[in-house]
């Protein structure tokens, strides 16, 4: 293993069970880093992000409400201070498939299990250095790219983002040359937000356009309301000086009429469903700078396809599995002979 010098190396700790924490910065002293700080909660980890600046985040992911992962999740997204791309390791007892979902939307590089020992915490942390994933970036994810393949159509880059562990441990560190490349990653993901949350927008709302046309239909309402936070999402990240902005605006409008007059009666048909429907297709070739609209409409209702054609799968082999156990239950219950 090359000899990696975590004597620079800064830490956060964030776990409500004090005999971890004290675990924890134990080994990571031994290890050599000298900047650590730990607390009980999430909430406290912003302040410790402005003291320290730190590389390295271990957050619990077993707390009674998911305050850990959504800080992660936050983080990632640039709504906390500093630098977005620290490394982040997840700690829990037990990874139940549930829990494992909700990491897996988060952004944080790896999870460990307790209890953990010192090789377990050094291994992620050599992992953290030699190994990290370049991060990908979709409409309502940034961080590692974690899929086996990528999946046919739309092609996703791959971001090499900043990583201070790496340049820390290895002796490269130069404070004003990270925080241009911390920069410069923000603007190119910034960037590529905007397209990804342009193509939700279109995406969630040509979905719900049938349900939102006979009313009641609480899936295609679903998918509205989650269009309308992509929307949010989509203006926040264009700034008043993006050449986008003014005509994305126009797009807005229309959306957010919209989705008032759907609030206002939701159970009944949504008047307004084509233009609702055009402004999206409009918000999705602009912010993607696609001059056929043709084109961005075809990408658009290939995906809706294909998402519904999973959603009758998954629907399918649900039936088929509660049929399958009531065909259990009955010849349970036949008399014997």
């Amino acid at each position: 293993m090359p000899d990696h010098d975590f004597r620079s190396v800064a830490a956060v700790i964030v776990d409500r069970e004090v005999n971890t924490r004290r675990l924890l910065r134990g080994i990571l002293a031994r290890l050599g880093v000298d900047k650590i700080l730990d607390f009980a909660s999430a909430a406290d980890a912003p302040a410790a992000l402005i003291a320290i600046q730190p590389d390295l985040l271990f957050i619990d992911a077993d707390a009674p409400d998911p305050e850990g992962l959504k800080f992660v999740q936050g983080l990632r997204h640039a709504q906390a201070p500093l630098n977005p791309f620290i490394g982040v390791i997840a700690t829990t007892w037990q990874p139940t498939q549930p829990l494992l979902l909700r990491f897996n939307a988060t952004g944080a590089d790896d999870m460990m299990v307790k209890p953990f020992s010192a090789k377990q915490v050094q291994d992620r942390l050599v992992n953290l250095i030699e190994a990290r994933k370049n991060f990908v970036v979709t409409a309502d994810y940034i961080g590692p790219d974690r899929r086996r393949q990528p999946r046919e159509g739309i092609q996703i880059p791959l971001f090499e983002v900043p990583n201070t562990l790496r340049l820390k441990a290895s002796g490269q560190f130069d404070r004003n040359r990270t925080a241009e490349a911390i920069a410069d990653s923000l603007e190119a993901i910034n960037i590529q937000k905007v397209v990804r949350a342009g193509f939700q927008v279109a995406f969630l709302i040509d979905f719900a356009c049938p349900g939102l046309m006979i009313g009641g239909d609480r899936m295609a309402a679903d998918h509205l309301i989650r269009a309308g936070v992509a929307l949010e999402d989509l203006m926040r990240r264009l700034k008043p000086d993006n050449d986008l902005r003014g005509q994305a605006e126009y797009y807005a409008a229309t959306i957010r009429a919209t989705l008032e007059q759907f609030r206002s009666a939701p159970d009944r048909p949504l008047m307004g469903v084509q233009p609702l429907r055009a402004a999206a297709i409009g918000i999705s070739a602009l912010t993607s700078r696609r001059v056929d609209l043709t084109a961005v409409e075809t990408d658009v209702r290939g995906a809706v396809t294909a998402y519904r054609n999973r959603l009758a799968q998954i629907a399918q082999a649900k039936a088929e599995q509660q049929q399958q156990a009531a065909d259990k239950d009955g010849e349970s219950e036949k008399p014997a002979g």
